[in-house]
C-alpha cells in the first residue's frame, strides 16, 4: 500500500515508542489472560487515534482494561485495583482528573450529564450570563470511556459524531477544540437500530469479547491472572509508560508531516493493494461489512500500525506492508460476527 522506503522512515523515526507501546501491551497481556485481541486492538487504537468498541457480555474485563491502560499510561491517576469495578454512573474510577472521563449511559442520560450544566447562578448576576460548569466533563478530556454508548439518547448520539470526527464540541453556535485523543466505548451487543448506523461506523476498531471456554486449563489460567489483577495492590509501572501518549501524538503528526511532504502515499501498483481489493470484495459480497469508503480510508492507518508493530517487536532494520498486516480488518473491522466464513477469508489470505 505505502512504498516500503516511507514505512521504514517512520519505524526508525518513532522505533523507540513502538517498543514503549509493545512493553505496554506485554503488561497488559501479563495481567488479562486470554485478551490479546482486545490490547492489540488498543495498540492500534492509541496508535491512530481511531475510536475502539469492546462488544462482549457483562463480566469480560471490558471497563477494568481501559481503566488499566489509562492508569498504566498516567491518564487515570488511581490504579483501578484499588477501586470498584460497579463505579457510579455519574463518576469516574478513582480521583476526578480531566485527563480522564467515564460515564455509563442509558436512553435517559441527558448531554448536559457529559459535557456539563448550566451555572445557575450566572443567571442572577446582572447581566445574566449562561455559562456551563465544564470541569472535569467529557470536552476537557484527552480519553474518553462511554459504557453501554448505544444506549444513549438521539442528542447524545448527534453530539458524539461531531465530538469523535473533528475532535471538537459544538456548544450553542461556539466551537470549542477538545483534546481528546482517544475515545474507548463497551456495549454488550453492536446496535440494532438503523438510526444508529452513522454512529456505529465512526467506530472504526471493533473488539468482540467472549467469556473464557469452560475448560480447565482456560479457566485456571484465567482465576490465576483475574484474582491477582484484583487482590494484587502492587506498585502500578507508570513510570515504564509516562510520556507513551504524548510520543503515539508525535507518530501521528510523523504520518501527517510525511504525507504533506508527499513521501508517504498509497502506490496504486501494490500486490498488497490488490489484496485488499480481494478482501473488500469478499466481505461486501458476503455481507461482513459495507467497508464505506470512510472505513477504508481509515483502516490503511491501522495497516500500517501494525506492520510497524509487527516490525519493531520482530527487531526488524526496516519495515514494510505485507498482506498478513491486512488481518486488522477481519479482527477489527467487520459488521458481522461470523467466525467460519472469516477463517476461510484468512486462509486466503496466507496463499501466496
Amino acid at each position: 500500500m505505502f512504498s516500503a522506503p516511507a514505512v521504514t522512515a517512520l519505524y526508525t523515526a518513532h522505533r523507540e515508542t513502538l517498543i514503549r507501546l509493545l512493553a505496554l501491551e506485554a503488561e497488559l497481556n501479563r495481567r488479562f489472560h486470554g485478551m490479546e485481541e482486545a490490547v492489540r486492538c488498543m495498540m492500534l487504537a492509541a496508535m491512530t487515534g481511531e475510536a475502539m468498541v469492546m462488544i462482549g457480555p457483562p463480566g469480560t474485563a471490558k471497563s477494568r482494561l481501559i481503566r488499566a491502560f489509562c492508569s498504566l499510561t498516567g491518564v487515570l491517576t488511581q490504579d483501578p485495583r484499588d477501586a470498584q469495578d460497579t463505579a457510579p454512573a455519574a463518576k469516574s474510577t478513582g480521583k476526578r482528573d480531566e485527563r480522564y472521563f467515564e460515564y455509563l449511559l442509558t436512553q435517559f442520560t441527558e448531554p448536559s450529564e457529559l459535557f456539563g450544566f448550566f451555572n445557575l447562578a450566572k443567571l442572577m448576576d446582572k447581566p445574566p450570563a449562561l455559562e456551563r460548569l465544564e470541569e472535569g466533563q467529557m470536552q476537557r478530556a484527552e480519553v474518553v470511556f462511554l459504557d453501554e454508548v448505544f444506549n444513549a439518547s438521539s442528542a447524545i448520539l448527534n453530539a458524539l459524531l461531531t465530538f469523535m470526527n473533528e475532535r471538537k464540541f459544538h456548544d450553542r453556535g461556539q466551537v470549542i477544540q477538545t483534546p481528546l485523543k482517544l475515545l474507548f466505548a463497551a456495549t454488550n451487543h453492536p446496535p440494532r437500530e438503523d438510526g444508529l448506523g452513522a454512529v456505529y461506523d465512526r467506530f472504526l476498531l471493533r473488539c468482540r469479547m467472549e467469556n473464557a471456554p469452560a475448560g480447565t486449563e482456560s479457566l485456571g489460567r484465567l482465576l490465576a491472572a483475574a484474582w491477582t489483577e484484583t487482590h494484587d495492590h502492587g506498585t502500578v509501572r507508570r513510570e515504564a509508560f509516562a510520556g507513551l501518549l504524548d510520543g503515539l501524538q508525535a507518530y501521528r503528526d510523523g504520518v501527517e508531516k510525511q504525507t504533506t511532504e508527499g513521501k508517504l502515499a498509497i502506490d496504486p501498483q501494490s500486490a498488497v493493494l490488490a489484496r485488499l481489493a480481494d478482501i473488500v470484495a469478499n466481505l461486501r459480497r458476503r455481507e461482513l461489512s459495507e467497508m464505506s469508503n470512510r472505513r477504508l480510508v481509515k483502516f490503511s492507518a491501522v495497516v500500517l500500525a501494525q506492520a510497524l508493530l509487527r516490525s519493531a517487536a520482530a527487531t526488524a532494520k526496516t519495515a514494510e506492508i505485507t498482506p498478513q498486516d491486512l488481518n486488522v480488518i477481519l479482527s477489527y473491522g467487520l459488521d458481522q460476527h461470523e467466525p467460519g466464513t472469516v477463517e476461510k477469508i484468512r486462509q486466503d489470505l496466507a496463499r501466496p
